[in-house]
């Protein structure tokens, strides 16, 4: 009778409260000549030794009358265009970025990838294809499920299919993966002017999930969507942070096929 009162009262409890997650914004001070707002968080809870495992996830929002994502392809085959992130950035004069999708052994895209108006591969489907991030003929950024896409309605000139959704309409996605926690990018809609791309530290899909979806998480902008990029080995993080400080760059461990930038709608 004990084991199912506890079982029940742990299903009536919020999902955050279960995790015990103690989320520390350490964001440091902006340089004053950055359009961008870089956030770090740092995120604990509990382990099996009483100890608390920490672990970070850095940010870099926009907002979405200045700027805009840019995907840009790194070639396929046994040709790579750019030796790293940081020389695609600013190869493209991207102030921050990030890898992208999801790729083959040959290093064709796994699903549809548009880069500077060229098409490569198709509109596909399956949990790692259920987003569509895109920059619009407008120049409008968007972040969709695969379902809501249409290319007569959006004419994009930039897209990449990836996934799964961490988060829609504020709530962590049902049925994420508690298993395999690796280092993760990801991109965010706070479901008004501002996105974001952001690198985490080792976590679960499920527990990703559930940490961008808590309010204490980022009491300024509730997240709205989330969406997973291709992580583990190929996450990379690139913030241009201006003069008065030094930009930070995390590197991809492996070639990766594309890559994701931010970048002003009117250059």
């Amino acid at each position: 009778m004990k084991f199912l009162s506890s079982f029940l009262l742990a299903a009536l409890l919020p999902t955050p409260l279960l995790a015990q997650w103690k989320i520390e914004d350490q964001s440091p001070a902006q340089s004053p000549d950055s359009p961008l707002i870089f956030e770090r968080k740092v995120i604990s809870r509990p382990g099996a030794s009483r100890f608390f495992s920490t672990r970070r996830i850095d940010l870099v929002w926009f907002n979405n009358a200045d700027f805009t994502f840019k995907v840009i392809d790194n070639g396929g085959g046994d040709s790579t265009t750019y030796p790293t992130l940081a020389a695609a950035m600013k190869a493209h004069h991207c102030l921050a970025g990030s890898n992208g999708g999801f790729f083959l052994k040959d290093f064709a895209p796994s699903g549809l990838m548009i880069a500077g108006g060229k098409s490569t591969g198709s509109f596909g489907s399956g949990g790692l294809l259920s987003g569509v991030l895109l920059s619009s003929g407008n120049r409008n950024p968007y972040i969709l499920r695969r379902a809501e896409y249409s290319s007569s309605k959006y004419k994009p000139t930039d897209l990449i299919q990836t996934g799964p959704f961490l988060v829609d309409q504020g709530a962590t996605v049902r049925g994420l993966s508690p298993k395999n926690a690796r280092r993760r990018t990801f991109v965010l809609h706070d479901g008004g002017k501002m996105f974001a791309i952001g690198l985490s530290d080792s976590f679960t899909l499920a527990e990703l999930g559930e940490i961008l979806a808590d309010p204490n998480f980022s009491p300024g902008r509730k997240i709205h969507r989330a969406l997973n990029l291709d992580g583990g080995t190929s996450s990379g993080f690139y913030v241009d942070r201006g003069s008065a400080a030094e930009a930070i760059n995390v590197e991809p461990f492996k070639r990766v096929r594309n890559f994701i930038g931010v970048v002003p709608r009117n250059p």
